[in-house]
């Protein structure tokens, strides 16, 4: 089991490096709910449950996830295996973690993390329970991984849009 930690937090640590070399974008990415077809006439058809994502000025997406009750702002990383969060959303959330362990290796050296679980997170309407993920020390934006976009009915990038379409 430590194995697969370690393997997939190697893969988050990497990524991790990525989300932090690149700046956060100040809210200005454009986040609906795609039942807004009128609003958005270049929605695929049959996406009435999906949520539409925009790129940002830096190239990213971001959506906003219900994390045990809590709205949490992620940057939508489908290299990622994992969900990553900070330090401080951890804490604000009140997850209890153990020390950091090294876990992962990444272009600076060695990454710490620390593995917990989300009681629920909610994505495009889709709620999910009992959710590996990995507190980093050291992160600096939460990161929404395969942990849950796998689970989801499917991710599509279309030019600068991303779709996340519920099961």
């Amino acid at each position: 089991m430590h194995r697969l930690y370690a393997i997939a937090l190697l893969a988050v640590g990497l990524m991790s490096l990525l989300a932090v070399a690149i700046p956060s974008p100040e809210p200005d990415v454009a986040v609906a709910s795609a039942d807004a077809a009128d609003q958005h006439p270049d929605k695929p058809v049959g996406e009435s449950d999906a949520l539409l994502l925009k790129r940002d000025s830096s190239g990213q997406f971001h959506v906003n996830a219900g994390v045990n009750g809590n709205d949490v702002r992620f940057l939508v990383d489908t290299g990622a295996d994992m969900v990553a969060l900070t330090e401080a959303e951890a804490d604000a959330l009140g997850l209890t973690y153990g020390e950091f362990q090294p876990i992962m290796q990444t272009a600076s050296g060695v990454g710490y993390g620390a593995p917990v679980m989300l009681d629920e997170i909610e994505v495009a309407g889709t709620q999910l329970r009992n959710v590996d993920a990995v507190v980093v020390q050291g992160l600096n934006v939460n990161l929404l991984g395969q942990t849950v976009l796998r689970k989801l009915g499917g991710v599509s990038l279309n030019g600068d849009r991303m779709v996340i379409r519920p099961r």
